[in-house]
């Protein structure tokens, strides 16, 4: 019986991404997700809220409702683009992070701290859909690394009110967000690094 060799046009498997790659979207992700209830405590009315003259309905509506629904937009703009081209989505989508987030630590009145919960949405939303996207493709310990961002992501919006109260009766709302900026700061370069490094191990040929 004959079998055919196979040559360089036979279709190859299409490799996962490395799981590493992960660590960038995935660190801002979940400073994403602590950002969503940071705004809030757990005893009262936050030191933000309170800054700023903000009742509860415009503290729901400019502060979580907008951010969701920024969040909820961006999302498949991570997800459909991100399994492939996750640096190039990641780099902006977390530069919109650290714009919004920063416009929030010094933001004057209200009417800018929407702006800068949507701009901090957005770019939330788009790190979450890139993360979710190289979760689906990874090749091994997909469900592992599903449940670590899952439980992670669930400890951030749990704490966030927590640290916010404490680190907001000592220093001040803008303190919080400046710190935020600064993990954001971080998730940055290491999402750069990380790509970076990803796309000259997919250009260095391999030798069988």
């Amino acid at each position: 019986m004959y079998v055919p060799t196979p040559t360089q046009h036979d279709p190859q498997p299409t490799a996962g991404p490395p799981w590493w790659l992960l660590i960038g979207p995935g660190f801002a992700a979940l400073i994403g997700l602590f950002l969503v209830t940071v705004i809030y405590r757990f005893d009262g009315g936050s030191a933000l809220q309170i800054d700023l003259g903000m009742s509860d309905q415009s503290l729901l509506l400019n502060g979580l409702v907008a951010y969701l629904v920024a969040a909820a937009i961006a999302f498949p703009a991570g997800l459909l683009p991100g399994a492939r081209f996750p640096t190039p989505v990641t780099v902006p989508a977390i530069l919109l992070m650290l714009l919004g987030v920063l416009l929030v630590a010094f933001v004057p009145s209200s009417g800018l701290f929407l702006v800068g919960r949507v701009l901090t949405g957005l770019g939330a939303g788009a790190v979450l859909g890139v993360t979710v996207a190289l979760i689906r493709r990874l090749q091994a310990g997909r469900g592992a690394a599903a449940g670590v961002t899952a439980g992670l992501g669930v400890l951030a919006l749990v704490l966030a009110p927590v640290l916010d109260g404490l680190l907001s009766d000592v220093t001040g709302f803008r303190v919080v967000f400046v710190v935020a900026a600064l993990f954001v700061l971080v998730a940055l370069v290491v999402a750069g690094i990380l790509g970076i490094v990803a796309s000259v191990k997919a250009k260095t040929p391999t030798h069988p």
